[in-house]
């Protein structure tokens, strides 16, 4: 049963992606960011989008991509039939890198040409990693995300993020994060400003709520007024909170290099 800071959100505030863990065994954090598309397939299409897109991932992969595209899709949540790819983990530069192999390539145009027919409409965001308050473990893999979400408030000040990063400081340096818990923190670029924050489960059992909350733990570790302060100030901070549960679809992701 994991303890996560996920569970306490929900709970304390009533408050989701294809997420690569570090996979080189070394210390350093990957890229910090993540390429994200949410694609809409036209209504009474899906079938026709699902094959053409199944088929464009090996397509892209047998031509020469270098992204692995990983594809979710949300069982729990609003817009059940949009499709998120995500492509993790590079900087800035990366992304010129990546730019220009797709024009090389002819990435772009064979998407259009096969898929785009069956799309509805596209959203386009890059996503940043805040890999030093996070708990990401390698070999982090789902096939299940819950992803929490909340817009970040106009004019709230830096108190909210502040909290975020205390809480988050407590849990990896005081005995909250370990091998049954699991959090990454992310914010958009692009759009709306929103903040997530993601945990990966085996499956829904693993979803159940701790023994001990994470208000609990903080509370343990802080005492209840200070605690009760720093997640104030956290919910002060930001609004419109959502709550997504996606799901890995093989089918629809990058082959896997392994096979």
């Amino acid at each position: 049963m994991k303890k996560t800071l996920l569970v306490t959100f929900g709970a304390i505030l009533l408050l989701p992606l294809g997420l690569m863990a570090q996979e080189d065994g070394t210390d350093e954090a990957p890229g910090p960011l993540s390429d994200v598309w949410m694609v809409i397939p036209k209504a009474g299409m899906e079938a026709e989008f699902t094959a053409a897109a199944a088929a464009e991932v090996v397509a892209q992969a047998e031509a020469g991509s270098s992204r692995n595209w990983q594809a979710f899709r949300p069982v729990i949540g609003h817009n059940l039939n949009v499709v998120q790819y995500r492509h993790c983990c590079f900087d800035w530069a990366g992304a010129d890198v990546l730019e220009a192999e797709d024009v090389e390539l002819g990435l772009n145009d064979s998407w259009n040409e096969n898929v785009d027919p069956y799309v509805e409409h596209y959203h386009h965001y890059y996503e940043r990693s805040d890999w030093e308050n996070s708990h990401w473990p390698e070999g982090t893999n789902g096939p299940y995300y819950g992803v929490t979400s909340w817009s970040i408030k106009q004019g709230a000040g830096p108190a909210g993020s502040k909290a975020k990063e205390k809480m988050s400081q407590l849990a990896l340096n005081d005995g909250w994060a370990d091998a049954d818990n699991n959090w990454l923190w992310l914010s958009r670029i692009g759009g709306k400003p929103v903040i997530a924050i993601v945990s990966s489960f085996e499956n829904y059992a693993d979803m159940a709520p701790p023994e001990q909350s994470f208000f609990d733990f903080t509370s343990e570790k802080l005492g209840a007024e200070e605690a009760g302060a720093m997640f104030s100030d956290f919910a002060n901070g930001f609004t419109d909170s959502d709550y997504t549960i996606w799901v890995l679809d093989e089918d629809l992701s990058s082959p896997s290099t392994d096979e």
